[in-house]
């Protein structure tokens, strides 16, 4: 049998005011019956944090369930190889530089003498020659430097989009190699992706408003719109991405039921606050006569709470009903 839910903007249509705004005059409304199909909420994109070296990993900064920000430094691996070869160019470069100016200064005193005639021009030209080699060699050695620089840049493992951490592959202390995954990621950017079995595909289209209940969290009922159907089937279900109005905080994986819409019908419905429950009992006011008893009534348990219920027995189309406590009778 399906379940009920009642469609509160419809319903109030139904139910006509008598003379007071504590009195109403019971009709029939037009409803819709849904049926609960399981689905998962998923992520609409994941992303994974990789490492570009080899080494080892000193820095570790998330945790599951971490939010983090495109850019954000999650993890550092460190390669010790690099450090002896960063130290090594820097002193290189350090004497190659004193070497260039001890040669600067040399020539700067052969050009004045070869100006006054006492220095030989071919000596003077090797000299010359000799601190141009000088001068590209430091340039090579700090070229390569940078390059060794930018390499051991490359252990800042960072988050590629904003979002959400899943998973965590390693812990510090670990040994990595280059593209080995360190971190899984699901994005935030709106979307929920849902994944429901394959015979509910004709009630998945693109930019139809659909409720989504989550059982985990005290059956919280969610409007989504569906943005995109996926053409492909994945282990037998059909894949859809929706937004959710105002946002939706659930865990990837988590079980969700879709509100699938089965069929129109007819029905007697009463808002709430017509009803007191006593015992177990629910019961309702109606007009006998010129008196107001309590006549006990049968409700419909509902999807959701929508400010209504739905009245199995007990009801009748143009009795009168007034709100609980009234004792106007």
């Amino acid at each position: 049998m399906f379940t009920r839910m009642l469609a509160g903007l419809a319903v109030a249509a139904g139910l006509a005011g008598m003379g007071s705004a504590q009195t109403l005059a019971v009709q029939e409304s037009i409803i819709t019956d849904y049926r609960p199909v399981v689905g998962r909420i998923e992520a609409s994109d994941t992303a994974m944090a990789r490492a570009r070296l080899q080494g080892v990993v000193t820095q570790l900064t998330v945790d599951e369930g971490q939010i983090v920000s495109e850019g954000e430094v999650i993890a550092f691996v460190s390669d010790d190889t690099l450090a002896p070869q960063i130290n090594a160019l820097t002193s290189r470069i350090e004497g190659l530089s004193a070497q260039v100016r001890q040669q600067e200064e040399d020539l700067a005193r052969a050009a004045k003498l070869l100006a006054d005639g006492f220095y030989p021009k071919a000596r003077y030209d090797q000299e010359k020659a000799a601190l141009d080699v000088v001068r590209a060699n430091r340039v090579s050695a700090e070229e390569e430097r940078r390059s060794l620089m930018a390499r051991r840049a490359e252990g800042d493992i960072r988050a590629p989009v904003d979002a959400r951490v899943t998973d965590v592959l390693v812990v510090e202390g670990s040994v990595v190699s280059p593209g080995q995954v360190v971190a899984n990621l699901a994005t935030l950017d709106g979307l929920v992706r849902l994944s429901m079995p394959e015979r509910h595909l004709s009630f998945l289209e693109e930019g139809r408003e659909v409720s989504i209940r989550l059982p985990a969290r005290d059956n919280d009922v969610r409007t989504a719109r569906i943005e995109k159907v996926y053409p492909a089937l994945r282990d037998g279900a059909v894949v859809a991405d929706a937004v959710v109005e105002g946002g939706l905080n659930a865990l990837v994986g988590e079980r969700a039921d879709v509100l699938a819409p089965v069929g129109d019908r007819r029905a007697i419905i009463v808002p709430e606050e017509y009803v007191t429950t006593r015992y177990g009992v629910d019961f309702v006011r109606v007009k006998v006569g010129e008196r107001f008893i309590e006549a006990p009534v049968v409700l419909a348990e509902p999807l959701v709470s929508t400010g209504v219920y739905e009245v199995l027995s007990g009801l009748r189309p143009g009795d009168i009903i007034e709100l609980p406590g009234d004792e106007n009778s």
